[in-house]
Order: C-alpha cells, then structure tokens, then sequence
C-alpha cells in the first residue's frame, strides 16, 4: 500500500485526538491507576555525574534531596539508582574500584555516597533499588582508559573481553561466560544486600552488546546470562527474602532475545526474576512502509504474551524522547500526552506501573506539560 503524506496526517490527526480524549473517558474507566503502582525514575551514572560528582558530603546530601524532591514532585515514589554502571561502585567496594561518576580522579569520598542515597530515600518516603550493569566495564575509548588506569584492570583482565563497539569505540565488558565473573557480580550484589537497606536490585539491557561477542550463539548467550541470573536471585533471597531482583531489557522481545536475556525462561519458571520492566520507547504513531503502527501498545502486548507466570510487570517509558521530532516515530511531537496515555494503556493490560529515563529530563521545561498529565493519573 502506498502511504502518501495525505493518509499519514489523516492517521496522525486520528491518533492526536485519540491520545486526547482517552486518558479522561474510557481508559479511565477500565484501567484506573492507583498508589500501590511503582512509579519511579531512573537516575543514571549521567545524572550523578551531572548533579554529584566530587561533592562534599553537605553538598552530597543537598542536591540529592533536591533531586528526590524532584521525583516526588512528580507524584513519584521509587528511585533507581546507578550504583554501578562500569565495573565501579557508588560506594566503599571490597571487589570494585570508586566510580569516575562520583569523583573524576576515582578518589574515595570522605562519607559513604550509597548510605546517604538510600537513607535520604527512605525520610522521603521513596523506596530505593540499586542499578546494576553486570558485565559493562567501559563504554567508549575515554572511559576504557579510565578503567585501565586502576589497579582492578590487571585483576579483572584473565575474563575480560576488549572490543569495539558499532561506532568503533573500544571497551571492556567481563566475559559472561566465565565463572570468575559470575562470582564478582554475585559478590558485589552481596555486599549491597548485606550493607545497606535496599528495596531492590536491579539490572537493565546491558548482556551481550554489539561486538561484545558477536560470533556466539543465541542459546549460548541465554545459557552464560541465565547462570548469573540464577546465582543473584538465590543469593539475594538467601539474605533478605524482601529485596526484589528485577530485569528491565530491550523493548523488543526479539532484541532482547539476540542480546542473551532468556525473558521466555524468566517469565515462566521460578528463581529468576521477581519482575520484569521492558523499555518500550515507541509511541502508538509509529510510520512505517505500510502504514502507521501502535507500536508501543504493540510491544506492550507481546510482553503480555510472554508473561506465562504472570510476574509483576512495569513498563520503561522514554521521558527523554518527549517533544522530539522522529520520521518514523512522530507521537512524540504531536501529542503532549504521551506518557499519561502510554501508562493508561499499559494498565488496561495488565502492568502496575512505570519508570522513567531518566532523571534529568524531570528539569527540561519541554518534558514539564507530559509530567504533569502523567502525574495526574
């Protein structure tokens, strides 16, 4: 079918008035949201790097609080927090060296940075989960030759991978298959479970990435991924049963699939995951060759499907695609109520919440009018 500019904005007209009118009508009605739903954010190594890095403590503690203050402005009541996004740790490490993110020359801070995150949350009423990535050491070149410089390069190298990345950056990710990387993680887990008052552990997208290990199969990457899964749910239950271990991974089952994240397995079997939280990073005015698709209702569907255990599910929104011009995905310019619709919509099919990427996007005066419309449902 031909697709001429003609039926695009007759469809993106239709999809316009639809975003409009049903958060206060029909969805509503079948899929109130309530305060038991996790509502939460995700502040990443960026927004601490951005907001905390090489702080004092009496600076430390005052712009989290504004930051938290931030999130519960928003009618928001879980954090997500980067304790360690690169082979580091936000806090003092038996096995990982201090975050870059936290202080630029890698230096230990006078105080305990994860202390103040999860305390500060709690006084204000947020529950607090810690974000790992498991395997990523390094993202680019800089940060390569960051993670180099420390004296846990020369520990880590025996089951470390070197490669380059599609833009052609070289990085450093722990090789999965390896059981002397399964252990690290797992022992970086529990020392945050045993040492801090957490809600959650929580790991994202981040398994086999592009050039990571390119030339392995599918099966095996579930296989390599599944081991460490396993180890840190049991490890995390056999310290505090309460702590939630939760996925949030690529949007597309199928990507997520190619990346090693076995979600058939973690959303059918026991001892895997307690929830699950794709990133579903689309809206419902998605132009393709054939016609536009509800591509985020779409995804949101499949996971649906997918869920055989029926584990609690919460659907990743992309706040930072607010007000956006895409070709292809064109909800986010022509609509301000994107993510009170996408919310709506994911509870009409059965998810009890949401978290957005990421924090700082909560301060763009582009993203304030979405806010308010989600905050109000």
């Amino acid at each position: 079918m031909k697709i001429t500019p003609k039926k695009i904005l007759s469809a993106l007209l239709a999809a316009v008035l639809l975003l409009t009118i049903l958060p206060d009508t029909a969805l509503r009605a079948k899929a109130a949201p309530n305060a038991a739903d996790k509502k939460a954010c995700w502040i990443s190594f960026l927004d601490i790097e951005e907001t905390l890095r090489d702080k004092n403590a009496a600076e430390f503690t005052q712009k989290l609080s504004s930051m938290y203050d931030n999130v519960v402005k928003y009618g928001m009541n879980t954090v997500i927090v980067h304790v360690r996004a690169m082979g580091d740790a936000m806090y003092p490490s038996s096995y990982y060296p201090w975050s870059a993110s936290l202080s630029t020359d890698r230096s230990a801070p006078e105080y305990d940075p994860l202390q103040i995150m999860v305390a500060l949350a709690h006084e204000k009423n947020l529950k607090f989960e810690a974000w790992i990535n498991p395997y990523r050491l390094s993202r680019d070149n800089k940060s390569t030759v960051s993670f180099k410089a420390t004296s846990y390069y020369e520990q880590f190298l025996p089951y470390t991978i070197e490669y380059k990345a599609p833009g052609g950056q070289t990085c450093l990710a722990l090789d999965p298959a390896r059981k002397e990387t399964k252990d690290l993680i797992t022992n970086g887990i529990k020392e945050i479970v045993r040492n801090y008052d957490i809600d959650g552990i929580h790991f994202d997208d981040y398994f086999y990435v592009s050039g990571m290990a390119d030339s392995l199969d599918i099966a095996t990457r579930k296989a390599n991924v599944n081991a460490l899964i396993t180890q840190v749910y049991q490890t995390i239950k056999s310290i505090k049963p309460a702590c939630t271990f939760g996925i949030s991974p690529a949007g597309n089952p199928d990507n997520a699939r190619t990346q090693g994240a076995d979600i058939d397995t973690w959303l059918s079997a026991s001892g895997y995951i307690d929830y699950i939280m794709p990133q579903i990073y689309w809206t419902d005015i998605y132009v393709t060759s054939s016609g536009v698709k509800q591509m985020f209702t779409d995804r949101c569907s499949a996971w649906v499907q997918i869920n055989k255990k029926q584990l609690p599910m919460y659907v990743g929104l992309a706040l930072y695609r607010v007000g956006t011009n895409s070709k292809t995905d064109q909800g986010w310019a022509t609509s301000s109520t994107n993510l009170a619709y996408q919310y709506v919509t994911a509870k009409q099919l059965g998810y009890s919440g949401y978290a957005l990427f990421r924090y700082q996007w909560l301060d763009k005066t582009t993203a304030a009018e979405e806010l308010n419309h989600l905050k109000n449902y």
